[in-house]
């Protein structure tokens, strides 16, 4: 572990050096050195992880303005088997002619192809990126001129601990565990139990509902009752009831209709008081206040003085 780690840190430096670039010199010199107009660097963090592990990727180009336009820089990079999890971020700095633009990739591999389990080392694997690639493109959007910076390797180690694998030598068995965190208890908006018995009443009010209605379609199924003999005395004071409420209402017609149902439907007996009615209700005058007192009080109907008069 150890010498991984010094492996890493040694490999960290080197990486950070400024990339080996064919850049044009400028002979009147530059504020970043060397006699170029640009310089990156390239950098990866931490340089020693576990599988699962998240990576920082990082490149950096510092140039002098007096040359390189910044927003004409463009960078290429390949993380495989890595993969970025986001967008990376773009951080400007500047001074001066001194001007630095920075990219930020995060990374992450869950795959197979990460898991340190293949020879010729099975507890720790070595990933080795390809360089970035920093071209500086002309007016026409072509690379005018390039130059690369290099990651330093970064070492994954297995999260198998060292007592898990002196278990596996001696008995050649792993048993495995997952323990499970406490879980808090379920919560509800309504308690289950109540919620059982709304539904059942629920359900008993359908099924009364559902019986009802069909009690209800089959007894249309079934032949309708003889139907009684209607007394005269009842038709009588129903039709009386019809005469009172056209007489409240306004309907002529319908009184002189109940009157002569009246007359009709009394008995053989009273066949005076039944022409009586009869000549009332087709009389040319509206029954009066009188005539209607008389039929109320089921009196005999006096004689109109206008009728006394005539021979």
């Amino acid at each position: 572990m150890r010498r991984a780690l010094a492996f890493a840190a040694v490999a960290a430096l080197v990486g950070a050096a400024p990339a080996a670039a064919l850049l044009p010199k400028l002979p009147s010199g530059s504020v970043v050195g060397g006699d170029v107009a640009l310089k990156a660097y390239a950098s990866l963090m931490p340089p020693v992880t576990v599988f699962g592990d998240a990576l920082i990727a990082r490149v950096a180009v510092v140039a002098d303005t007096r040359w390189v336009d910044p927003s004409r820089l463009r960078v290429t990079t390949n993380f495989a088997p890595y993969a970025p999890t986001r967008a990376p971020t773009v951080l400007q700095l500047g001074s001066g002619r001194f001007h630095q633009v920075t990219w930020t990739w995060h990374l992450r591999c869950l795959t197979t192809k990460c898991i340190p389990g293949t020879p010729p080392n099975d507890t720790r694997r070595v990933f080795h990126f390809r360089p970035a690639r920093i071209d500086y493109l002309a007016t026409n959007g072509r690379p005018e001129y390039g130059i690369t910076a290099r990651f330093p390797p970064v070492v994954a180690f297995s999260e198998i601990n060292p007592s898990v694998v002196a278990a596996l030598a001696n008995h050649n068995v792993l048993r495995w565990q997952y323990q499970l965190a406490p879980v808090a208890a379920a919560t509800y908006r309504l308690s289950p139990g109540l919620l059982f018995w709304l539904a059942l009443a629920l359900a008993g009010i359908l099924a009364a509902l559902g019986i009802t209605v069909a009690g209800r379609w089959a007894l249309g199924f079934r032949k309708p009752a003889a139907a009684r003999p209607v007394a005269a005395g009842s038709t009588v004071e129903r039709a009386l009831a019809v005469f009172f409420w056209a007489r409240e209402h306004g309907d002529e017609t319908l009184q002189r209709k109940a009157l002569e149902r009246v007359a009709d439907e009394l008995p053989i007996e009273v066949h005076d008081l039944s022409d009586m009615y009869r000549e009332l209700a087709w009389s040319p005058e509206t029954p009066e206040d009188r005539d209607v007192q008389a039929i109320s009080e089921g009196a005999p109907l006096p004689t109109r003085p206008d009728e006394e008069d005539q021979p």
